[in-house]
């Protein structure tokens, strides 16, 4: 079938295109000059309507389509300072794979980047309280860094009152910084398996292509994203579970991330293909191959 051809945009849409980004940005450097000036305070110097400010602030999206259309998401950034310091440190090992992270290369995204953003500053300085949160309008699932990630402990232990306070939702939480997740759980009073929130699961996003990610206490699945069919097929044949792109908690989605059983023994193992450029996926490839050398001699 051929290719669908564009229809070039007349003067008039780009001018009401080029109107709409320009109200877009005005309304978000608004919000954003607000809200640096309320974490300029700093916390100790709040007001309680500066705290409802924030959290009037914060952006939970509602996803209208792609895989976890349906879901709700409370997002961070791929611009916090561990993604940043990943990115960095994937310019050295290819397989780390903060290298081909989606939500950096959608910083077009304008809107979504920023508030997203925003959300990180403010969850990352403020500590609220579960009924400042329970305010918030969540459920039934929720996803917890679709984009970003986990900035540092006052971030992760905001998320953990928001599930307290929401015991009705069912959340996933995705993550890489295991340090500030584990603090956040300890300050939180959660320092066993037995004792950590029932509505939450723990999905542990593996660092490094084609090599799972070891399982920490709290992990309830590891997720890795293997570089190639072979590799993926053969993590699926040891027991693994495939997630490869149908809409999450769907009927076509084999396993339930926000709904699963939590597991006394080894968290769950979910393996999903790379998608990149044939040229990137050689180099990662060669890379692969060679760390499992290494690791076999």
């Amino acid at each position: 079938m051929a290719a669908t051809k564009k229809t070039p945009k007349t003067a008039e849409q780009i001018a009401a295109n080029e109107k709409r980004l320009a109200t877009m940005r005005a309304n978000l450097e608004k919000l954003e000059k607000r809200a640096h000036e309320i974490l300029f305070k700093g916390p100790e110097n709040m007001t309680q309507w500066d705290r409802f400010e924030l959290l009037q602030l914060l952006s939970i999206n509602l996803h209208k389509t792609g895989k976890i259309e349906g879901i709700f998401s409370i997002d961070s950034t791929a611009a916090c300072e561990f993604c940043m310091k990943m990115r960095e440190a994937a310019q050295d090992n290819i397989l780390i794979i903060c290298g081909s992270c989606y939500a950096a290369a959608d910083e077009y995204k304008e809107a979504s980047w920023r508030r997203h953003k925003l959300n990180a500053a403010i969850l990352s300085t403020v500590l609220f309280s579960e009924a400042e949160l329970s305010a918030l309008a969540i459920g039934p699932l929720c996803r917890i860094n679709e984009d970003g990630d986990t900035p540092n402990s006052t971030y992760a232990r905001n998320i953990f009152r928001v599930a307290r306070s929401h015991p009705a939702v069912h959340f996933g939480y995705w993550y890489k910084n295991s340090p500030a997740i584990e603090r956040g759980l300890i300050m939180e009073g959660y320092t066993s398996r037995a004792s950590l929130p029932n509505n939450i699961r723990f999905i542990h996003s593996s660092l490094l292509i084609g090599f799972a990610a070891p399982a920490l206490w709290f992990d309830d699945a590891i997720f890795t994203v293997y570089p190639d069919h072979k590799t993926t097929a053969a993590a699926i044949a040891a027991g693994a579970h495939e997630c490869n792109g149908r809409k999450c908690g769907g009927k076509d989605c084999h396993y339930n991330c926000y709904l699963m059983r939590r597991r006394e023994a080894a968290p769950l193992q979910i393996a999903e293909y790379l998608r990149c450029s044939a040229d990137r996926r050689a180099r990662i490839m060669e890379a692969y191959q060679a760390r499992k050398a290494r690791i076999a001699a």
